[in-house]
């Protein structure tokens, strides 16, 4: 718990200059108005018709990435502090910022978890862990040979963005929920099936 607390406070001093773009992301990433899921798959598709259309190398796209986050570091920053006054900045936003950090140091907290359950499946269950491993790069493997990498890249980086709204509008819960229904049954089906061959035997 201190951990998770020296965590938000670092990120919180590193966020400072960004607060006031922070809580404006915000409301996008997490659909606050109908338009904001419409807008970030937009812009999504934008960004990558653009690298479609021009189809430059790996080399440059990360250079340009790193190019636009150094100066975005350097310059809004600055414009920000203009536009929003430091006597605007309320008790209620300074809650909305603390609460958006807090939220952010969940999410890592609860990606490590799922890492080292997953990971810890190598000494508790090794063939369930084998059997995971196998299956899911096999998948992968498959999914890279068939489909297009900037189309893969496309999906992933829309899915991402689209990700804190689905999480914060009970659409991820909804899904999880179907699924672990849709698997209970075919398990259930599946035993009921094996139980009566054996007893046709």
């Amino acid at each position: 718990m201190a951990d998770q607390e020296a965590q938000i406070r670092k990120l919180k001093h590193g966020l400072e200059n960004w607060k006031e773009i922070a809580l404006q992301g915000k409301k996008v990433f997490i659909w606050e108005r109908q338009w904001h899921p419409t807008a970030l798959v937009g812009g999504s598709t934008v960004l990558f018709m653009f690298l479609w259309l021009l189809d430059p190398s790996i080399l440059t796209v990360v250079s340009v990435f790193g190019l636009c986050v150094t100066v975005s570091d350097y310059v809004i920053p600055s414009v920000a502090s203009s536009f929003f006054k430091p006597e605007k900045w309320t008790a209620r936003r300074e809650k909305e910022f603390e609460e958006l950090c807090t939220n952010i140091v969940l999410y890592k907290a609860r990606l490590e978890l799922t890492w080292s359950r997953y990971y810890k499946l190598k000494t508790t269950n090794r063939k369930l862990y084998f059997i995971l491993t196998i299956c899911g790069l096999s998948v992968l493997a498959w999914i890279g040979c068939t489909f297009n990498n900037l189309f893969l890249a496309y999906v992933l980086v829309t899915f991402l963005v689209l990700l804190p709204g689905m999480e914060h509008n009970g659409i991820i819960s909804k899904c999880s929920e179907y699924v672990h229904n849709f698997l209970a049954e075919f398990l259930r089906q599946a035993k009921s099936k094996v139980d009566q061959e054996k007893k046709e035997d």
